[in-house]
Parts: structure tokens; sequence; C-alpha cells
């Protein structure tokens, strides 16, 4: 088998070149990207974030005291679905 290093040298090149599609223009903005959150999500997140701290300070609280007794069969459980 014979492999000829020319042929090899224009590969990348044709990974390169873009297609236009009919009717769109190539564009480009030196504008940076931005992300914007709305009322309702921001309200959700919040919401969520403090039950979640309600839970992890209990659970915290817990573990301290030597009260947290997880079931090892729900842990192997869940495990296994994944």
């Amino acid at each position: 088998m014979r492999i000829d290093s020319t042929k090899w040298m224009n590969m990348p090149k044709t990974y390169e070149r873009t297609q236009s599609v009919e009717g769109t223009k190539n564009q480009r903005t030196n504008r940076p990207d931005e992300v914007s959150i709305s009322t309702e999500a921001r309200a959700r997140f919040n919401e969520t974030q403090s039950s979640r701290t309600e839970k992890i300070e209990s659970l915290k609280q817990a573990i301290q005291d030597g009260t947290y007794k997880p079931d090892a069969k729900k842990i192997a459980e869940r495990f296994l679905n994944l």
C-alpha cells in the first residue's frame, strides 16, 4: 500500500470550506454574546435555591449529629438505574 503525502496535505482544507445557504448572508459582528434571564426564571431559581439550601443544612446537621443513616439498597438501586 502506498500513501502519497501530497494528497493528504490538502485534506484539511476540504473541511474548512463553507457553503452559503440561499437567502442568507454571512455577517460577522464584534458584539459579545449575551444571555437574558426572564423574571419568571429568576423567581423559580430563587425558590429552588432556598428550599435546596434548607435541605443541605438539615443533611449537614444530621451528619454532624451522627443521625444520618442512608439506605444502602436505595443507593445501589439508583446506581444501577443510571
